[in-house]
């Protein structure tokens, strides 16, 4: 999900939910951080994905999601992976 899509959602729940505006503005719900890193893969090179990690305050709780920017080079080679993740991959002989 893109930055700009999040802020939409968070927007649109705020709206929504008297309860979830209370609890986001409180800064409750958490802290988040953002990085953006690159993998390189040995089946499909390099990949550059966004890292969001969503933290408990108070807790060990982390919760790390890595995403790719739709449409780009980064998302196909990340869709790639779920298919090259189920096989088994050989030399022939």
């Amino acid at each position: 999900m893109t930055r700009g899509r999040l802020r939409g959602l968070i927007a649109e729940l705020c709206a929504r939910s008297s309860r979830f505006a209370e609890l986001w503005d409180s800064g409750v719900v958490g802290v988040h951080d953002a990085a953006r890193k690159t993998i390189d893969h040995p089946l499909v090179g390099p990949v550059t994905l966004d890292c969001d990690v969503l933290s408990v305050a108070g807790s060990d709780l982390r919760i790390m999601v890595y995403t790719a920017e739709p449409g780009t080079e980064d998302a196909e080679r990340l869709a790639l992976l779920t298919v090259l993740g189920t096989q088994d991959i050989t030399a022939s002989p």
